[in-house]
Parts: C-alpha cells; sequence; structure tokens
C-alpha cells in the first residue's frame, strides 16, 4: 500500500488532474498526470465497473499500488491518476509494474538520477 502522504483521496484532486492534466494512454492504463502542489509524489488510482467485480476490481487496486510503492522514488514529482483498462485482468504484478515504468519513461516521467 502506498504511504499515507502519496495517496490522493479527495474528489477534488481526482477532478483538477482530470481537467488540467495530461493524458497518456497505454495498453493496460490510462495516467493523468499534473504538477503537483506539494514537494512529493501523489497518486490515485482508479478501477471502473467495467474492469470486473469488486474482487478483480480490488486485485487490480493493489496489483498496481504495490508497482507504485516499489517504485515511487522513480516518478517525477507530480499528481497522476492512473485508470485501469479492462485488458489488465489478465496480467501479473510483474508485467504490470513493467508496463508502468515503461510508459513512464517513454514520456519523459521519471526522474533523472534514477534513468
Amino acid at each position: 500500500m502506498l504511504a499515507k502522504i502519496n495517496r490522493l483521496k479527495k474528489k477534488k484532486e481526482f477532478n483538477f488532474i482530470y481537467k488540467k492534466g495530461t493524458i497518456i494512454h497505454s495498453q493496460n492504463f490510462t495516467i493523468h498526470y499534473a504538477r503537483a502542489i506539494h514537494p512529493f509524489t501523489q497518486i490515485g488510482i482508479s478501477i471502473s465497473k467495467q474492469v470486473g467485480n469488486s474482487v478483480v476490481r480490488s486485485r487490480v487496486k493493489r496489483i498496481i499500488s504495490e508497482a507504485c510503492r516499489l517504485n515511487i522514488d522513480k516518478f517525477a514529482i507530480k499528481n497522476y491518476v492512473i485508470t485501469a483498462k479492462p485488458s489488465i485482468v489478465d496480467k501479473n504484478s510483474i508485467d504490470v509494474e513493467n508496463e508502468l515504468l515503461k510508459i513512464l519513461k517513454k514520456n519523459n516521467l521519471l526522474r533523472e538520477e534514477n534513468v
């Protein structure tokens, strides 16, 4: 689980990123990101009902959260909202983590010293 300081929780925080942020699409994610108000990275995870029932959505959210937790120091200091696509259901945690880092690196959203 992400540290409390690194989590986005409030609807207005999510809405700000959706409205003012930039969008990246990958095979299994849509990532919205915007400038950070605080001097650290914050991440919100959104899983729609299209992904599956509550058990599946919870599993997907745990996998994404763990991938973010392990690599939070590599993320550029911004606010992110990661939305899962239905195709993520068949993926394991290693595939999700690799795809997340790959898409961030491709869009220059990793810190310079960790690239």
